[in-house]
């Protein structure tokens, strides 16, 4: 093993960004994003679910706020390394801005 990274219990889905300089985990809690250079974090994305019940009549965002358990199963950068899709388990793809690399 070269070395490891925390990012909890259970890790849903890995991928890597277009430039292979992050990588990104989907956890229990939340999206990690790591630089592979200094192994630090730079990013730790979290779904607000109270705040998407509220925004939208999405019966999906409502469900899952009442049960409180939604997690993400699945990731993918864009070409350019900007946008990361992440894929919920309570139906819904989530689009984060994430800047340049």
């Amino acid at each position: 093993m070269l070395y490891s990274l925390g990012a909890g219990a259970i890790i849903h889905a890995l991928c890597f960004s277009p430039n292979r300089y992050w990588l990104c985990a989907a956890t229990e809690q939340s999206i990690k994003i790591w630089d592979l250079e200094s192994k630090q974090i730079v990013e730790d994305l979290k779904v607000d679910l109270k705040t998407e019940a509220e925004k939208t009549e999405d019966t999906h965002a409502a469900t899952a706020y009442k049960k409180k358990v939604i997690y993400c199963t699945s990731l993918n950068w864009s070409a350019d390394g900007s946008t990361l899709f992440s894929g919920y388990s309570d139906g819904v793809i989530r689009v984060w801005g994430i800047g340049r690399y």
